[in-house]
């Protein structure tokens, strides 16, 4: 006798409701805008009552800042990933080693996947340009890049990874425009480039750019691939 599934709990239904909806609500707005992306169509896109996305969310800006926060977790769980393959573990890296990690691996996420939710991150920065913008939560989730990014290029100018001289925001603004203008462009032009070039260009310019003058690691097969340029996901192999 062929036993019945399983049935799923609260929790369960809860979580697999809201991720249907934020997947509807990153392909609406990657197809029409923030402006025109309502909560009942974003109901209607799901499947589900019209009602449900304020029913989970409460309000647009709630869940749009929700789906923001999904695109930062995948970038954070790709790169655990990445250095997995790659067989190293975070402490291991110096501050330098670690900010490439990061932009390569916002890359890979963004331009390899090329799926919805990167796509409507994308189309909401474009909300964050008006002065008055309608999404202050993604105007504050910009800060606090700013801030992480600086954050980190201090603590390479402390472990030597990082040229002393930098100003740590200024080099973070630099950087955070790099990955994201070349995030959009690779979205909007995706046959311009093999992506995986144009993401091992980008490490390898951060390294040409803030390197130190004495790196705190001897050239481990790992490092000599991150100065030859290559991408992430291709530098267990190498050696």
């Amino acid at each position: 006798m062929v036993g019945h599934p399983e049935r799923r709990t609260q929790v369960e239904r809860r979580a697999a409701s809201e991720a249907a909806l934020l997947r509807a609500a990153a392909e609406l707005i990657a197809e029409r805008g923030f402006e025109r992306t309502s909560l009942r169509g974003i109901g209607a896109r799901a499947g589900t009552s019209r009602e449900m996305p304020a029913y989970h969310f409460g309000s647009k800006e709630a869940l749009i800042t929700r789906l923001a926060e999904r695109a930062h977790e995948r970038t954070i769980e790709a790169s655990a990933e990445a250095l997995t393959r790659a067989g190293r573990r975070a402490e291991e890296l110096s501050a330098l080693e670690a900010l490439r990690v990061m932009i390569e691996t916002y890359l890979e996420v963004f331009i390899a996947a090329d799926a919805p939710e990167e796509r409507a991150v994308v189309v909401m920065w474009g909300a964050t340009f008006p002065s008055d913008s309608p999404l202050p939560a993604a105007v504050q989730a910009d800060r606090q890049t700013h801030r992480d990014l600086a954050e980190t290029i201090r603590a390479g100018q402390q472990d030597g990874s990082i040229r002393a001289d930098a100003d740590a925001d200024a080099a973070a603004v630099l950087v955070m425009g790099m990955a994201r203008g070349i995030a959009a462009l690779s979205l909007a032009h995706p046959d311009a480039a093999d992506p995986a070039k144009v993401q091992g260009l980008c490490g390898a310019a951060i390294t040409a750019l803030l390197q130190g003058p004495s790196p705190t690691a001897p050239d481990s097969p790992e490092t000599a691939a991150r100065s030859s340029g290559q991408p992430l996901e291709l530098r267990k192999s190498v050696g």
